[in-house]
């Protein structure tokens, strides 16, 4: 089979699952195969895959036909322009949390003190860190498997200019010290939605994801009960969350003296008042 046969094979079997990006996805599963970037596939159409490649495909397609996520397949994904390693050991890395790290590296003052609270695969502090070297990173997790693949991410992207301070912790548990600057994107996601999730989302892990039943903001009631014995008169905290849980941020944060400074989209940003 030619690659424009395969990836149309591939297309039509993900269309009958109604899944969306069908067309995107079996690029990106057949140029991970053949080791090409995306673009190569347009100007090699008519090229023949050998046999080895096409059960290795057939294999990744299985996967995605399941249902996996293709990062969770390609163990790549893009965050903040940087190629980041992930499995289902971390939620994959989601383009809305760029923000929380073009705010921190816009106004984290110089030579000052950042943590960021559940790090998952590492994608704000590294991001950060890559733009903003004179900062001392923090970076927690509660998930050792997590920290692994954190760890994993800095070495990768950092290299030897890695020094951000990993550390296991349940948000502030273990925590010592003032910060200038607060980022954090724990689990929001009510455990009264699991049923009504996507496939895809389902098989990324539960303990990125769910932030405790009703309102999911469990954990963010533990985050803002302890946030005024680590932050400094100035410190400003950029927190993610679903929208709707925004109003309820507010008044967390309120209660700590901390007032609303910046909202978009997924993202709030607070600072002592």
């Amino acid at each position: 089979m030619t690659v424009k046969e395969i990836l149309y094979s591939a297309i039509q079997k993900l269309e009958k699952l109604d899944i969306k990006s069908a067309k995107l996805d079996s690029e990106l599963l057949l140029a991970h195969t053949l080791g090409k970037p995306k673009e190569w596939l347009i100007a090699h159409d008519n090229d023949e895959l050998d046999e080895d490649s096409r059960l290795e495909f057939n294999k990744a397609l299985a996967r995605r036909m399941d249902r996996e996520p293709v990062c969770y397949i390609t163990n790549k994904l893009e965050f903040y322009g940087l190629d980041f390693f992930v499995d289902n050991r971390v939620l994959s890395p989601r383009v809305e949390t760029e923000l929380i790290a073009e705010e921190a590296i816009a106004n984290a003052p110089q030579n000052s003190k950042l943590i960021d609270i559940g790090t998952g695969s590492g994608a704000l502090a590294i991001a950060i860190a890559k733009h903003r070297p004179d900062l001392i990173i923090t970076a927690t997790e509660v998930s050792p498997l997590a920290m692994q693949v954190a760890k994993l991410n800095a070495k990768n992207i950092l290299g030897e200019s890695n020094k951000i301070i990993f550390a296991m912790a349940d948000v502030w548990e273990g925590v010592e010290g003032k910060f200038e600057t607060i980022v954090t994107n724990l689990p929001y996601v009510s455990e009264d939605y699991k049923p009504n999730m996507k496939p895809e989302v389902q098989k990324e892990p539960s303990i990125a994801l769910f932030g405790g039943k009703g309102d999911g903001l469990d954990l963010s009631r533990k985050f803002y009960d302890h946030i005024n014995e680590h932050t400094t008169k100035s410190s400003k905290i950029y927190h993610e969350s679903d929208p709707w849980q925004h109003e309820d941020l507010k008044v967390l944060a309120a209660k700590q003296g901390l007032k609303p400074i910046f909202e978009k989209y997924l993202i709030l940003g607070f600072e002592n008042s």
